[in-house]
């Protein structure tokens, strides 16, 4: 079975590594470097996405959004020009539930699977293998990529049906972006009141204040000032976005995540798509006003 992958970004190009740890691929990316450092270790680079599906038998994607999966998939010289039937995409990217569904719908047609199987650990945890993947796919797809997905991590969680890997991404990334903000919130008050970064994220650690992100990132990075951690507001913003849109189509009330949706634009529209994520907002105000976060330390 040939496997290819699609979109070797920070997340794409970490999932593909660590599969291509047992597995030969063949890569496509529009980044001529992102290739290299794939074939440098032994994929074949594809000449195109049609090219890419013609050589395989299950194509990975990871990709900013769905309009660029969608792309990928459909445009001219796509993957749909060479994709073969019984052929089946992993869609890993963030996206739209229902724009995945849809893109399923219209590829079955043409006898090729979709699936999405979106993640959450960071790049860290792909290329480490620890990080948590969430699957949109039949009892029999399961079945068939499973031993695929394994090699990228062995927590792989069954959500449902196609564009529910998704759906619960959304979410994921929902809770844990509010959170972030809420927690740098508590920090600057915290620091600002006369508690010590330090001994303030100590405490919260040990009581019900206690989260992921405080934990997995502001504890061990911020407060050392290790703010690159591979992720740019934009996307932040992308996410929270969608996951209130899904809300609002099925119904669900979501305030906190309006509230933390027009946050994060703001903090795009003053420092850009771009920019590190734990580089702006609440966290550089502390910074200025508490300077808990060392002036000259490492980025």
């Amino acid at each position: 079975m040939q496997i290819g992958y699609l979109g070797l970004g920070a997340m794409g190009g970490a999932l593909a590594r660590r599969l291509q740890l047992s597995r030969k691929l063949v890569v496509f990316d529009l980044n001529p470097a992102a290739v290299a450092d794939l074939t440098t270790r032994g994929a074949e680079a594809a000449a195109s996405p049609a090219d890419l599906a013609r050589r395989c038998d299950v194509v990975f994607l990871c990709l900013p959004k769905s309009e660029h999966v969608r792309s990928a998939i459909f445009d001219a010289d796509g993957l749909i020009e060479g994709v073969r039937p019984g052929a089946i995409l992993v869609d890993q990217t963030t996206g739209d539930p229902n724009a995945t569904r849809a893109m399923a719908e219209r590829l079955l047609a043409r006898g090729v699977e979709l699936v999405d199987a979106p993640v959450s650990g960071g790049a860290m945890g792909a290329e480490a293998g620890t990080i948590a993947i969430m699957l949109g796919a039949t009892d029999a797809q399961r079945a068939r990529l499973a031993p695929i997905l394994a090699d990228i991590s062995p927590n792989l969680f069954h959500a449902g049906a196609v564009g529910n890997g998704q759906v619960i991404k959304l979410v994921n990334n929902l809770i844990s972006h509010s959170q972030r903000l809420l927690t740098q919130e508590g920090m600057a008050l915290a620091v600002k009141n006369g508690v010590a970064p330090e001994r303030a994220a100590e405490i919260l650690l040990a009581g019900g204040a206690r989260n992921a992100y405080m934990e997995r990132i502001l504890e061990p990075r911020v407060l050392k000032g290790r703010l690159k951690v591979g992720f740019t507001l934009g996307l932040a913003e992308k996410d929270v976005k969608l996951a209130c849109e899904l809300g609002q189509a099925s119904g669900v009330p979501m305030p906190f995540g309006a509230l933390a949706s027009g946050l994060y634009h703001e903090m795009v529209a003053e420092n850009g798509y771009g920019a590190e994520v734990e580089t702006s907002g609440l966290i550089t105000q502390a910074r200025a006003e508490t300077r808990y976060i060392p002036d000259d330390a490492p980025a």
